[in-house]
Parts: structure tokens; sequence; C-alpha cells
């Protein structure tokens, strides 16, 4: 691992990380022999960088927030050789970085990536999009489209936490058939979420106990927009294993099929871009990744 691409969004934590692209890049350069820094400018920039260097690099590290990884990794998943993946944060939640122990400043995170730790990690597919740590449809997509980028800049991950309280009570039930390797469950809901990593908009709240390694999602299907229901979700011990939650149902799977009627936007790590029906899928230690020590 010695050859590295850096697919870099200077726009990233309103222009924070951009102040430090050469900090950071002669970081990596204490122990990668070459380090090529790709800017960003615009939306698409991340995935034809990574189709351009893809078969000339060891390592592509995206530097920036949830968006440019998700990017990123939409781009590596679906090639047949992949280089290996790192993420240095920059952005508002860094929801991924979390997962794999990156610290959450990124000229530290470079340092770490610059120590060459990987592990082999599971990420989903829904349909054509890859997503490393959540698929969502429901409540948690109403609550995404209606933070604003100012709310996000200023309060950071209390923006999802609050605009979630304030969307509780407003939000139609829809229904839902999902099918698993294991079993079948028709009903009304609120929100389901397939989750593969543990935060999700900067807290670790409704999969605390996931594994990125163990080849299963972990679902939570939310029947009703109660304030007790989603107060539980928030408690710190709560987990897919727990039981007896009122109007929650956990589940854990490696294959989901779901309709819905009417139709759901889908979130896919806080990206919007296709609608139910969908089939979604685990793909077992899909990308080696460098994790925090």
């Amino acid at each position: 691992m010695e050859r590295v691409a850096v697919i870099f969004n200077p726009a990233a934590g309103n222009g924070k990380l951009g102040e430090l692209q050469n900090e950071i890049q002669e970081t990596l350069e204490t122990t990668f022999s070459t380090v090529m820094i790709y800017q960003t400018n615009r939306p698409g920039d991340g995935a034809d960088l990574v189709q351009r260097v893809a078969n000339d690099v060891d390592l592509i590290i995206a530097a920036g927030g949830d968006g440019t990884v998700h990017e990123v990794i939409n781009a590596l998943a679906p090639l047949t050789s992949r280089p290996a993946f790192a993420i240095i944060p920059g952005g508002t939640s860094n929801d991924f970085s979390r997962e794999i122990g990156m610290i959450q400043d990124s000229l530290k995170a470079a340092e770490q990536i610059s120590c060459k730790k990987t592990k082999w990690i599971d990420i989903g597919q829904s349909d054509q999009h890859y997503f490393l740590n959540f698929w969502g449809i429901g409540l948690i997509t109403q609550v995404s489209e209606t933070v604003d980028l100012e709310s996000k800049q200023n309060i950071g991950r209390l923006a999802y936490y609050l605009k979630t309280i304030q969307s509780i009570g407003k939000v139609n039930a829809f229904h839902f058939k999902i099918e698993t390797e294991k079993e079948t469950i028709t009903d009304n809901a609120v929100m389901v979420i397939i989750g593969n990593g543990t935060y999700i908009g900067g807290i670790r709240a409704f999969f605390p106990e996931g594994d990125i390694q163990d080849g299963l999602f972990d679902i939570l299907i939310i029947k009703e927009a109660s304030v007790q229901a989603f107060f539980s979700m928030f408690q710190s011990k709560v987990g897919i294993q727990t039981q007896n939650m009122e109007g929650i149902i956990p589940l854990q799977a490696k294959n989901v099929k779901i309709e819905t009627m009417p139709y759901q936007k889908i979130d896919c790590d806080g990206e919007r871009k296709s609608e139910t029906p969908s089939t979604i899928k685990v793909l077992p230690k899909h990308i080696e990744i460098v994790i925090g020590l």
C-alpha cells in the first residue's frame, strides 16, 4: 500500500477541510511513497475521479463529509479489482468514519491512515446503489430532507435529532411487505431502517450493537410515530435484540425485499435517489478499509 489517491472535497466542514490540504498531504507522505490529491468541485466529481485512478493506486481516501464518502464508495463497490479505502472526516456527521474508529480531527485521522491497519467490511447494496451505513424509508427520509444546510453547519448532528422531534406525529403511515430469507411481514409503519453501521446523524442510537463484519443487516420497523417509541431508540442500551418495545419490530437478515404502498423515497446514507420497491442485500467483507487504532 504505497500509492494513494485522495478524493478531496475542499468545501467540507464549511471550507475548513480545504485549509488543511497541504498538511494532510505532508502527513500522508511520511508513510506513502506517492500521494496524489484530486479536488472535487461539484456532485459527481468523486465518482469520476475514482474511475480514473482506481487501477493506478493501492488506496483511495475520501476526504470530506458523508456525501463524499457515499459517492466514492458507490464508484468503488462495483469494481472487479478494488483498491483499499479510507476516510478522512471533514463533514458534519462523519458517520462511517466514527464506525471504524477514526479520530474526528482531519490531521489526526491522516496519521491513523498512515499506520495502514485494515480490515474487510460488509457493505449494503440497494438495487444499483451501495451504502456503508443505513438504508431507510419513512420518517428518517422526511427528517433528512427538512434539515437545511444552515442548521447542519450551526448545530451539526443535533439538527437531525431536533428535526425528528419536530416531525413526530406529522408522518403518515405506509403499508409495507418485507420478505427476508427467514420470514415475511406485512403491516403498516412510519419508518423502516436497515443498518450496516451503527451511527446515523452522528449519534450511535439505532444499532449500537451492530457489526460490520457479521454478514447481516440489523433492521428496525417503526410502527408508530410516538414520542415514547422514538426516545426508546435513542437510549444507549437499545440494540437489535431488545424485546418488548412497543411499536418497534427488530429483525436481522442477509437479504431484504420490500414493497410499499404508497411508494416511499429511499434514503441511502443521506442520499435520496430512488423509491420503493427495492431489493437490498449484504455484500460480505466486500471492501478493505483502513481503520483507526
